[in-house]
């Protein structure tokens, strides 16, 4: 009989106290409250953009009047 035996009520033993453990340090992960709380925290992330790319700004003159073109 080896210590890894599944027969063994300790591997049992075992196995349920690293289950339970488990399960403790996870439930806060899983409930309402942890859901409400990932939901606040992405809302109020700052935006970062990852685009790999030129600005585009467009050819707006807002200051020139319009009969003052030039030709």
């Amino acid at each position: 009989m080896t210590i890894l035996d599944i027969r063994n009520p300790v591997v049992w033993l075992v196995g349920f106290i690293a289950l339970g453990i488990l399960f403790f340090l996870l439930r806060g992960c899983f409930g309402a409250e942890a859901r409400e709380r990932r939901r606040r925290e992405k809302s109020h992330r700052p935006v970062i953009s990852r685009k790999q790319g030129p600005t585009v700004k467009l050819a707006v003159n807002v200051d020139k009047p319009k009969g003052d073109r030039k030709r």
